[in-house]
């Protein structure tokens, strides 16, 4: 089969007789329809190869969708031929077969083309780091990049009552607008800036994008005991400082994105198979998808998604001052 395989810092080889890999107990192999590029880990891997010890262990290529060409023993849940999107792949996305753990593979509705189903990988994402939103929050969502938007349909699917969300672009910004944000506030990335939402004003802050500013403007933002979610990576700044007074002060909750088990991976995943078959018109998943690539252009597509300020440590220089403008989510198609 075809496969691309990030074998080095900023080096990925496509190679054109790759095996096929074989479903082992539990497991589901699927046949790739599409996969888009993350915006933030399938980046970091590729320019921090060699730096991070992290960027040499995850999977490169891990938002998928297709159908599935073959299960092993104990996989009960699909057939062959079930459309899918899966959550987190064993084997890269950026081939013509993927290989995943059965709790990790969702059913993708049949009216969602495969190119916008491979974005669902975020909503299970999105589902486990908003499970601490209740009835009637007020919610701040730092960054919004597809998981930031994701994070926003969630928190409204949750029942929040407003949503703040803040940016560098303002044409994401408009993204949010259409999926529902209450408030649009474009900001110049400063914790000050952030902060002019509304110090002390929210239930809770959303980190959607994964650096020390973003997490300090979120520890100011939220009430006291109010709750900051780390749903952005921290790949590039891995060690974050925090001001220990200021958290026992305001007595506040964290928790991350990341399910610690299979038990949370499948509620996940149960909860983002019922929005994407029920909501699916609500998730603007067509708005999210702004190109389309064969695979064998998937260089282009990491350079689109490369010219972006949060590939680079957050207190040093950077070429670019924001996002790639007007780019959201690349899909590539074997």
């Amino acid at each position: 089969m075809r496969r691309y395989a990030l074998v080095g810092r900023r080096d990925i080889r496509l190679s054109d007789d790759a095996p096929v890999p074989a479903p082992g107990p539990g497991e589901v192999l699927v046949r790739v329809a599409a996969c888009t590029v993350c915006n933030r880990s399938d980046l970091a891997y590729y320019h921090y190869y060699g730096l991070r010890e992290h960027c040499a262990q995850g999977c490169f290529g891990h938002e998928i969708s297709g159908t599935v060409a073959d299960t092993g023993p104990g996989a009960t849940r699909f057939t062959t031929g079930r459309r899918v999107f899966v959550r987190t792949p064993l084997t890269t996305g950026f081939a013509e077969y993927a290989l995943a753990r059965e709790v990790c593979v969702g059913a993708l509705p049949d009216h969602v083309p495969f190119e916008q189903g491979a974005i669902l990988q975020l909503l299970p994402l999105a589902v486990h780091a908003t499970r601490g939103v209740r009835l009637g929050d007020r919610v701040a969502i730092a960054g919004q990049g597809p998981v930031g938007l994701m994070a926003l349909l969630a928190a409204a699917a949750r029942g929040a009552s407003r949503i703040t969300v803040m940016d560098l672009d303002a044409w994401r910004l408009e993204r949010s607008r259409l999926l529902g944000a209450d408030e649009c506030r474009r900001v110049d990335g400063s914790a000050a800036a952030l902060l002019e939402a509304g110090e002390g004003a929210f239930d809770v802050a959303v980190d959607a994008v994964g650096t020390p500013t973003t997490l300090e403007a979120c520890v100011g933002l939220v009430r006291q005991n109010g709750l900051v979610v780390l749903l952005g990576t921290h790949h590039i700044d891995t060690r974050v400082g925090i001001d220990l007074v200021t958290w026992e002060r305001k007595g506040l909750r964290a928790h991350s994105s990341a399910e610690p088990h299979d038990a949370a991976r499948a509620e996940a995943m149960a909860v983002a198979e019922r929005l994407a078959a029920d909501r699916t018109g609500r998730l603007h998943l067509d708005d999210l998808l702004t190109h389309v690539l064969p695979l064998a252009e998937l260089p282009r597509a990491v350079r689109l998604l490369s010219a972006s300020r949060s590939l680079y440590p957050d207190a040093g220089p950077a070429p670019y001052a924001g996002p790639p403008p007007k780019v959201l989510k690349v899909a590539v198609r074997p």
